[in-house]
């Protein structure tokens, strides 16, 4: 699995290597990921608002996350909680 990452925001380094830690992590449990591509962005200068959009490679379609808040680490948060539920689902509906 490979992991791409896009951070035009600037966010620090330790926010991108957990989230890809866990991505690792995911893959490991369900094997079903074949690449993620991260994109990251801030938007404003005085109240900044983070997004991120995710994108999973899995066979059939891919799966697409996408989460704002005004900080990092509820963003990483929330991908990884979103993208865990949504491998989850995945792997129940295709079980025979």
């Amino acid at each position: 699995m490979t992991i791409t990452v896009r951070n035009s925001a600037g966010i620090a380094n330790k926010y991108i290597r957990l989230l890809k830690w866990k991505l690792y992590r995911l893959n490991r449990k369900f094997r079903d990921l074949h690449y993620a591509e991260i994109f990251i962005k801030r938007e404003g200068n005085r109240n900044a608002m983070y997004e991120a959009i995710i994108r999973l490679g899995v066979p059939g379609n891919d799966i697409i996350l996408k989460h704002r808040s005004p900080s990092p680490s509820v963003v990483m948060a929330e991908s990884h909680k979103d993208a865990r539920r949504y491998l989850a689902k995945r792997s129940r509906l295709m079980r025979p």
